[in-house]
């Protein structure tokens, strides 16, 4: 085995598991040298409750190892972000004796973690050690940051998550801003990120004076090599219509940063009112320029209210590029509830838009809406509603008999909390068609009526 060819040697690790790496690593010198990079998950995790930050340095500042990692997430939880154990009944078809033993060990190490987690030093006082140990990752090229409490997993309480639905916890929005702005800052020096998706990000951020130039600065030099973006927005409650417009202003100063994107996702999601849409308008979010980011190919939108003639423009602006637009998303909805992600047009109509977007799209290929859709004044005659069920993913991998449809009673108890007559839950493959290969415009259902 000792004259294997190196190829040969790498394809055989890369059918290896963890301890099977580090077993054919003590054969000989020749496999342990091969072996190297594959000692290490090319996806590093951190997360809030373990010394991760020291480990990424000790990765970081080893020549061999350190050019291992090519993703990084960051998720910000701690276990004393889990409720209480009064908030659940887990396990209920366990017999008695099993559920108090397997109780017992859970909360015992529930225990454990809380107390590794609080004897940690905040993670916005490690910014030094972030910057020096992410400059000197050559092969970092996509970046996570979760600011939203996963669902438990076996590896943090060991209670299954499907017989555990913990209520959403309060998170301290100044805290999740500290950690991101540390992050930003931490990346001033890369140049080789290309992918990067913050989840439930404080909308606020790009408000506030400090916040802003903070990221002016930061951002600059990452940004320019993005080719994918993903951001959720978290829009904090009570936000005044000057306030939004200074954040969305901020917002679109960043995104100016990142000229090179080929996908963009712009999420917006408030989880004190679920199905409340976010009024963009791309005028105000580019300072009233045409701005243009010329490689679009992938677009999404969700949770926004626009105008007809506005995102019409933005779209059009993109005809040239743009090969895949996703308008509307699952949104804060809950496993097998509606999707209530959609978009809704202040002004004008769907079939206006779609009809001034007929032509104009050359290179588009793919359409998907999906969500709660409606267009027109609330009082209207003439006012859209439409209840759209996904089709396929953002992978664009189809879904099996539309994700989240919730087709009859779902829907009627969704509308009738409205007052307005039930409307069917439809697809979007007909828009698609009519975007893409053009002919009549599709009947997407029935209206609602008051």
């Amino acid at each position: 085995m000792d004259t294997l060819p190196v190829e040969l040697v790498r394809l055989v690790y890369d059918f290896c598991d963890g301890p099977s790496v580090r077993a054919f690593r003590l054969v000989a010198g020749r496999y342990a040298d091969v072996g190297y990079e594959f000692l290490l998950d090319p996806h590093f995790t951190a997360v809030e409750w373990r010394d991760d930050v020291a480990r990424l340095s000790a990765i970081a500042s080893h020549p061999r190892l350190r050019g291992s990692i090519r993703a990084l997430t960051f998720s910000f939880y701690k276990p004393d972000d889990l409720p209480p154990r009064h908030h659940h009944n887990p396990l209920p078809q366990q017999q008695p004796h099993d559920r108090t033993a397997l109780l017992q060990a859970a909360w015992a190490r529930y225990h454990a973690l809380e107390s590794t987690a609080r004897a940690l030093p905040p993670f916005h006082t490690r910014g030094p050690c972030l910057e020096s140990s992410l400059s000197a990752l050559p092969n970092l090229h996509r970046l996570s940051i979760s600011l939203a409490p996963p669902p438990p997993s076996p590896s943090t309480i060991s209670i299954p998550p499907s017989s555990y639905s913990p209520p959403c916890p309060k998170r301290s929005r100044t805290q999740a801003t500290k950690n991101v702005n540390t992050l930003i800052s931490a990346l001033q020096q890369t140049t080789s990120l290309t992918s990067l998706s913050i989840d439930h990000l404080p909308l606020e951020i790009f408000r506030l004076p400090a916040d802003r130039r903070h990221w002016s600065t930061c951002c600059a030099r990452p940004f320019a090599s993005l080719t994918t973006l993903n951001l959720v927005l978290d829009v904090p409650r009570g936000m005044l219509p000057s306030a939004r417009f200074r954040a969305v202003n901020g917002l679109g100063q960043v995104l100016r940063y990142s000229k090179e994107l080929k996908a963009l996702s712009l999420a917006f999601r408030a989880a004190h009112a679920p199905m409340e849409k976010f009024v963009l308008e791309f005028r105000g979010l580019f300072a009233g320029e045409e701005f243009v980011f010329p490689r679009l190919t992938d677009l999404k939108l969700e949770g926004v209210s626009c105008g007809e003639e506005d995102l019409r423009g933005f779209l059009v602006r993109h005809g040239g590029s743009l090969e895949r637009l996703r308008l509307g998303g699952r949104g804060l909805a809950r496993e097998g509830e509606v999707s209530i992600g959609g978009v809704h047009l202040h002004e004008g109509s769907f079939r206006g838009l779609f009809a001034g977007l007929r032509g104009r799209m050359g290179r588009l290929r793919r359409f998907h809406m999906e969500g709660d859709v409606e267009a027109g004044e609330y009082m209207a005659s003439s006012r859209e509603v439409y209840l759209f069920r996904a089709v396929s993913d953002d992978d664009w991998t189809p879904v099996a008999g539309g994700k989240g449809a919730c087709l009859g009673p779902e829907a009627k108890r969704w509308r009738r909390a409205e007052g307005m007559e039930c409307v069917e839950p439809v697809d979007c493959l007909g828009l698609e068609r009519f975007l893409v290969e053009g002919g009549e415009y599709p009947r997407l259902g029935r209206r609602a009526r008051h």
